[in-house]
């Protein structure tokens, strides 16, 4: 108390903490499932998609399985399982990363008192310096936030729904009201039939080992009378091959269009 009186950057640090708390509180709730959160990290890491802004002041945002997040610039890559952004200025994000790395949870105390996450520790970052890493690590998590925010406005490629109770993790009813406010991303599935391929001319088979993405990009899509105006369109990534297969990342192919 002495401190926070006596020194104004100990009551803007603390003023700060409250203030991210009460944001966090209040916060939009996002649950993305593995393959939804796959297809985000290649499509940011592609870097061609509009640029959203944040849809909502604040948010929670939570990553099946987790995802890797470029850093490659600083020499590492960061497995992060979920964000809080907030939204600080016109236009401005700010976000912090929650991770579930056994060794980060034990070091910091999380796991003893069981807790599932915490946040991401930069200090163990080796940068230039502490600065040059954070913004490093902003702006690939921005990055993967907005590709998140543009594909979830695809209606063709996502599937945005609330939460249900969980059958298989039940919880009190009394819960049931609050895991609805929480917004599911989930891919939507390629709906031929497993194994077949999707193409009409049964001369066309294909027998597919899994997924794969098959890459966003734009075009010159004509509209108006006669189709005789023209305006940027982007056309948004999808997963190809049948359902039951996994997806492969690594296995990418981009679709021209005329």
């Amino acid at each position: 108390m002495r401190q926070y009186e006596a020194k104004p950057q100990y009551r803007r640090i603390l003023d700060g903490m409250w203030s991210e708390i009460d944001q966090m509180s209040v916060a939009q709730l996002w649950w993305i499932s593995r393959d939804m959160a796959k297809l985000a990290a290649d499509t940011a890491a592609q870097g061609d998609f509009p640029r959203m802004q944040a849809p909502a002041a604040s948010g929670v945002m939570f990553l099946e399985g987790g995802v890797l997040v470029d850093t490659s610039s600083i020499g590492i890559t960061s497995n992060v399982a979920g964000f809080f952004w907030d939204r600080i200025g016109d236009g401005e994000t700010s976000v912090m990363a929650f991770t579930d790395d056994p060794e980060s949870l034990r070091k910091s105390g999380a796991d003893s008192i069981g807790l599932p996450i915490d946040w991401l520790d930069l200090t163990a970052v080796r940068a230039k310096s502490i600065h040059d890493a954070d913004a490093v690590f902003q702006k690939a998590w921005i990055d993967y936030l907005q590709a998140v925010w543009a594909l979830s406005g695809e209606p063709r490629i996502c599937d945005t729904k609330p939460a249900e109770p969980s059958m298989r993790y039940p919880l009190p009813s009394r819960f049931e009201p609050e895991i609805r406010k929480v917004k599911m991303l989930v891919l939507r599935e390629n709906l031929h039939r497993p194994g077949e391929s999707s193409d009409d001319d049964e001369r066309v088979r294909r027998e597919y080992s899994h997924r794969f993405i098959v890459r966003g990009f734009w075009r010159d899509q004509a509209y108006g009378p006669n189709h005789s105006l023209r305006r940027r369109q982007w056309i948004p990534p999808f997963v190809n091959g049948p359902a039951d297969k996994p997806l492969i990342c690594k296995e990418t192919v981009r679709i021209w269009r005329r």
